[in-house]
C-alpha cells in the first residue's frame, strides 16, 4: 500500500484528526514523518522521541478504548516553502456526549518531505480557558516568523 500525499499541511491536518477520531493507527501514523527526531507530547504525559516511540504512545491510546471527537477553534497557521506550524484548541468530546471537556490547546508542527506534508511535532496540553471563542482559521501576515 502507497502512503497517502499531503498536499497541503491542512490535508495531513484533517488526516490526523480523523484518524484520531477513528482511532486509527495505521491512518494516524501515515500523517507522521517515519523519521527518529519526530516528536509527540500528549497532555500530562511524557514526550514520545522518534517514530517507533510516536507510534506506541498512539498504539496505547487507542487500545484504552476513548472515541472521541473534535471541534477546533482559534486555528493560527504560519508556514514557508518546508514548514508550517498550526497552534490552535482542540474541543473534545466523546459519541455519547454533546457536552466538550476542558478546552486543550495543541501545536502540531508539519514538514514538506518529498512532495508531502507530514506532521514531525503534536503538543497538546491542558489550558485554562480559550482566548477567543470565535472559530478563527487564520494564517499568519506575509512575513511571518516561524521563531
Amino acid at each position: 500500500m502507497t502512503d497517502p500525499v499531503f498536499s497541503t499541511p491542512e490535508e495531513a491536518e484533517q488526516a490526523f484528526y480523523d484518524a484520531f477520531s477513528n482511532a486509527d493507527l495505521g491512518a494516524m501514523m501515515a500523517v507522521w514523518a517515519n523519521r527518529g527526531f519526530v516528536e509527540c507530547i500528549h497532555p500530562m504525559a511524557d514526550r514520545a522521541q522518534g517514530y517507533e516511540a510516536v507510534e506506541e504512545s498512539w498504539r496505547d491510546i487507542f487500545d484504552g478504548g476513548l472515541r472521541v471527537r473534535f471541534r477546533l477553534s482559534t486555528v493560527r497557521r504560519t508556514q514557508d516553502a518546508l514548514l508550517a506550524v498550526h497552534v490552535l484548541y482542540q474541543h473534545l468530546s466523546t459519541p455519547d456526549d454533546d457536552d466538550d471537556w476542558p478546552a486543550v490547546i495543541a501545536t502540531n508542527i508539519y514538514q514538506l518531505i518529498d512532495g508531502s506534508w507530514r506532521m514531525i511535532h503534536h503538543h497538546a496540553s491542558p489550558c485554562p480557558e480559550e482566548d477567543d471563542a470565535d472559530d478563527i482559521d487564520e494564517p499568519a501576515p506575509p512575513g511571518a516568523r516561524l521563531h
